[in-house]
């Protein structure tokens, strides 16, 4: 399919936005919360009062659907000087249906490079391609908005002199601001990276006025999962999230318990967390202070729990690198609103890209319709030798399987380790009613969870369930490849 495009010259240049501390301070000094949950919407406002800073790049037509290219400065950051280069930059495109619905658009927040390091080049982004967001523009008939560079990288932390990207960048950004964090206030990496959707939400705003889009549903995968729900929390454009694989929310315990889960160790992919020493600060108080920031359930005790209650559709991994598959136990049943969650079955952390298009359109369309989303509630019942799942569902399954997957050795279940779950259907449920038995292993721990599959195509999941669930193991599991190994523990 041949595509006209052209270049615009941008008949405007703004002023880059550059958020000064005293500009931050005077807007934190506002806020009626203690401690540390007034940073995110302070830093949003802050931003939000400089000249916003993009220009259009050109246009490209397509029979059913127009795509505009933006480039987008987000902001100056860089507190205390610590971090460069200190302006982010942003590619930004609109996919704009032909008849696209008014009033709401979804955006993607996408990952990429943009500095380039001595080794390594710039890149785009990979987490979502333009196959996936032209898709998603067309089945739902909404104007989706990709932002890309979330965060910007390679970023250098000028105390070492390292080009760092994604959790090297996250993890020293941590370690940096738990060293003082009064001073370090906006220095989570997670900051600005919700800054930049915020600003990427102007953007939208302001070019898309001749659809009204006000209201925003976002998603992402990892990190850029955890900026959906941090975004949503400090702006209250955001009705909606999608967050991919960030199945860390209450985040202390379920560190903790991902500790006691490998024996004592942690999952080689907390390396970049592990070399920067965060896990010996895990019950620090200046711990405490950086998850007021990062962690999205600790905000249900400040004055934007409110905030939690929007409609939200989690999507975990069956065999996350990071995560247990258990994780939401610590916070699922504590989120107000409306919500559903999706297990993806055999996926790791990265693998979820593979269901990624086919999981959000349902839930657009969902939103969009103002129709609500698929509630299952479980109650567990326990006795010797045997685990009962009791569910219900507010709206009728076309299908139901059950997912179970054992290891006899470990209480391991990453993908990367060659942990397999199997699938059996079950009968569909009488009066939206299940009852689901699920048998201890005999030798090591099993893990369960129920998916069902809706007639639009929505997908979800009871959480998982681990038996022998109060059993952790003595001793760390036993090395596989490179992804299946892990780092001994320092105690927690």
């Amino acid at each position: 399919m041949k595509i006209n495009s052209y270049l615009i010259i941008p008949a405007l240049v703004f002023s880059f936005p550059s958020l000064s501390q005293t500009t931050f301070s005077q807007s934190m000094s506002q806020s009626d919360d203690p401690g540390y949950s007034h940073v995110l919407p302070d830093y949003r406002q802050a931003l939000a009062a400089q000249p916003l800073d993009y220009r259009l790049i050109k246009e490209e037509k397509q029979p059913d659907i127009s795509l505009k290219y933006y480039q987008l400065n987000s902001q100056t950051w860089s507190p205390q000087h610590q971090v460069s280069p200190e302006k982010w930059q942003h590619n930004v495109i609109f996919y704009i249906p032909a008849h696209p619905q008014n009033q709401r658009a979804l955006v993607i927040i996408n990952n990429g490079t943009n500095n380039a390091s001595s080794s390594m080049s710039a890149s785009p982004p990979t987490d979502f391609t333009t196959e996936m967001l032209t898709r998603l523009a067309r089945e739902t008939q909404t104007i989706v908005i990709a932002v890309s560079d979330i965060p910007n990288q390679y970023l250098t932390f000028e105390n070492d002199g390292k080009p760092r990207r994604e959790d090297d960048s996250v993890a020293r950004s941590w370690a940096l601001f738990m060293q003082a964090p009064p001073q370090y206030q906006t220095l989570p990496l997670q900051v600005p990276m919700s800054g930049a959707v915020s600003q990427t939400l102007s953007l939208a705003e302001q070019e898309l006025k001749a659809w009204h889009i006000k209201r925003f549903i976002l998603s992402g995968i990892s990190k850029r999962g955890w900026t959906s729900w941090l975004t949503a929390i400090a702006d209250p454009r955001v009705d909606a999230i999608v967050p991919f694989v960030i199945d860390l929310l209450n985040q202390r315990e379920a560190l903790t318990h991902m500790y006691k889960s490998y024996g004592g160790n942690w999952p080689i992919a907390f390396f970049p967390y592990y070399n920067e020493k965060i896990d010996t600060q895990i019950t620090s108080p200046q711990f405490a202070q950086l998850m007021q920031i990062q962690d999205p359930l600790a905000y249900a005790n400040s004055s934007y729990k409110h905030r939690l209650a929007i409609p939200k559709y989690i999507v975990n991994a069956s065999g996350d690198d990071f995560y247990t598959p258990d994780n939401s136990r610590f916070y699922y049943d504590k989120l107000p609103g409306q919500k559903s969650l999706r297990v993806v079955p055999n996926s790791s952390h990265y693998g979820v890209k593979t269901v990624a298009t086919e999981t959000l359109i349902p839930f657009v369309k969902r939103i969009q319709q103002n129709k609500a989303l698929p509630a299952i509630s479980v109650t567990q019942e326990k006795k010797t030798g045997e685990e009962t799942l009791k569910i219900f569902f507010s709206e009728s399954p076309v299908s139901i399987k059950l997912w179970s997957a054992n290891n006899p050795l470990a209480r391991d279940f990453r993908y990367a380790c060659n942990i397999r779950y199997h699938a059996s259907d079950i009968p569909l449920a009488d009066n939206h009613n299940l009852t689901v038995k699920l048998v201890d292993p005999t030798r090591g721990w099993t893990a369960s969870f129920v998916e069902a599959t809706f007639k639009d195509g929505y997908v979800s999941t009871t959480p998982v369930v681990i038996s022998t669930d109060e059993v952790y193991p003595a001793t760390p599991p036993e090395k596989g490849g490179p992804a299946c190994q892990t780092l001994p523990g320092r105690g927690l």
